[in-house]
């Protein structure tokens, strides 16, 4: 079992050359607190980041993976530190941090089979989503499940709240995981990932399709998109083969929404990557590219050397970050977390 994640340069001149044809646009951001350098597109604002230098920050405790962080900022924790959640084979564990570089493990509150979690805020709560397998033994069938913290320590039990039922849903796998909300119009949009490829030279299966769901309570019930609003596309170079995982920055900037996706890709020479790319949309449902090419991607060499996977942003400061997971290779492969950032010069 893997989670999906994200590449960019191992990348042939040829299908440089197609990731360039395929991006078409340019998006604005716009946050709440005024930032000038918001009013800038996305492809001058978003497209080019910093890696942390000390990266990767965080390794697997005594297995190969830990990877699918989100990350709770200190302004938005109770207890003024860097809080972050990832998962390994052996569950869902909880880090805690002072600066969101040198993390230390805090508690495991999910055991196996729990992954992908993804933490969203609302009041003083904090509600833990993540991917449940019913299947440790064989994963081929997941929900998502939610619990709930006011101190991001002590969570209720977990209940389920959208399960695979589509056909588009079951390729592969029957699965439905990967999520992230954002509360708009009166309702909590839940994008998803759905169903599995299977990458032959890792021999585990990435993210399919993404999905949308609505509800007007965060637990649903949730009414879904009957299609997929994002699907593998052999015209888009680092999305070829999957979808991956996307999530959405919390603000509008120009009028449009602004997102992040990790595409699954076979390259020119038939090796399987995962890639960050940067979207837009009019109405979070259609996203088209708005970086000529990804610009989170593998490197061919050191942590990063396959795969950038999974991901979360979070605003600090005058910086946006993010923090994602990277494979060294492909059968095998250790996967660690680090971070990149990109100024938003915000005053």
């Amino acid at each position: 079992m893997r989670v999906v994640r994200s590449r960019p340069l191992l990348l042939s001149c040829a299908t440089l050359a197609a990731i360039a044809a395929a991006c078409t646009s340019h998006a604005t951001p716009a946050p709440p607190a005024p930032c000038a350098a918001l009013a800038q597109s996305a492809s001058a604002l978003l497209c080019q980041w910093t890696d942390y230098p000390g990266d990767p920050v965080l390794a697997p405790p005594g297995e190969p993976i830990v990877g699918d962080p989100t990350v709770v900022a200190p302004e938005a924790s109770p207890d003024g530190r860097w809080h972050l959640f990832a998962w390994t084979f052996a569950a869902i564990v909880h880090y805690a941090s002072a600066d969101g570089v040198a993390w230390t493990e805090v508690d495991r509150p999910f055991k196996i089979g729990s992954v992908r979690p993804y933490v969203f805020k609302e009041g003083g709560v904090y509600h833990l989503l993540f991917e449940k397998f019913s299947r440790v033994a064989a994963p081929q069938i997941s929900a998502i499940q939610i619990s709930d913290s006011t101190d991001i320590s002590t969570w209720s039990d977990p209940v389920t709240i959208l399960e695979p039922t589509l056909d588009w849903e079951m390729e592969t796998q029957t699965t439905v995981g990967n999520p992230f909300v954002v509360a708009r119009d009166g309702q909590y949009w839940l994008y998803y990932s759905a169903a599995g490829v299977l990458l032959p030279d890792t021999g585990f299966t990435e993210p399919r399709y993404i999905g949308l769901a609505r509800a007007t309570d965060l637990r649903g019930p949730y009414s879904k998109e009957p299609r997929p609003i994002v699907s593998p596309d052999a015209s888009v170079a680092w999305r070829n083969m999957g979808s991956g995982s996307m999530k959405v920055l919390g603000d509008k900037y120009a009028g449009r929404w602004v997102a992040f996706e990790n595409g699954i890709y076979r390259d020119a020479m038939g090796a399987s990557h995962s890639a960050i790319q940067v979207l837009e949309s009019d109405d979070g449902v259609a996203w088209r590219e708005a970086c000529p090419a990804p610009p989170l991607a593998p490197t061919g060499s050191g942590w990063k050397k396959a795969f950038v996977y999974a991901f979360d942003t979070v605003r600090r400061g005058g910086d946006l970050r993010v923090y994602y997971n990277a494979r060294d290779g492909w059968g095998t492969g250790i996967e660690r977390i680090g971070f990149s950032s990109v100024a938003l010069s915000c005053n």
